[in-house]
């Protein structure tokens, strides 16, 4: 990784974002229905009882039925399908563009 790329990640600090725009607020940019908590139904396919919990302050998120799970790049990678990288770039994207990210 260059060393300017680098330093500009370290100043965004990338922990703070995701303390603020944590996997409720995503979940609502992202207008997925009903409501993120404890329990809830997954916002990536249809089902009947919920499987989905939202943990750890809003910052990370399980699905029980797929074992799927991470934090709030992780969510947007699975929310559009994404490599790592891809949501990575799009996870500052959006917080840059709702204003996450100062500068």
């Amino acid at each position: 990784m260059p060393a300017r790329f680098k330093e500009r990640l370290e100043k965004l600090d990338i922990d703070s974002i995701k303390d603020r725009m944590t996997i409720p607020v995503l979940w609502e940019l992202l207008k997925f229905p009903g409501t993120p908590k404890k329990s809830c139904k997954s916002p990536f396919r249809e089902e009947k009882t919920p499987s989905f919990s939202i943990y750890d302050h809003d910052r990370r998120w399980k699905d029980f039925a797929t074992g799927e799970g991470g934090d709030a790049i992780d969510f947007v990678a699975k929310a559009y399908g994404f490599t790592p990288k891809e949501a990575f770039k799009t996870f500052l994207n959006i917080a840059k563009e709702h204003g996450y990210v100062c500068h």
